[in-house]
């Protein structure tokens, strides 16, 4: 959850700053920005989704004796 959070707050800085890769404008240092913003988001869905997917797992049987 923090990676998604991180990825959203990176984006955000580059609209409230208007240098944003989203809004156009194409720097270094927006899409280095933009990107990473973009990594962590990505970052944090495949977390959450992998963690999901474990706790629906049914639970491993016990080994044989």
């Amino acid at each position: 959850m923090r990676d998604l959070i991180a990825g959203i707050v990176l984006i955000a800085i580059g609209f409230v700053w208007t240098g944003s890769v989203f809004l156009g404008d194409f720097s270094l240092w927006n899409i280095i920005f933009d990107g990473l913003g973009v990594f962590f988001i990505i970052r944090g869905l495949i977390t959450m989704s992998r963690a999901k997917r474990e706790s629906a797992a049914p639970p491993a049987p016990p080994p044989p004796r």
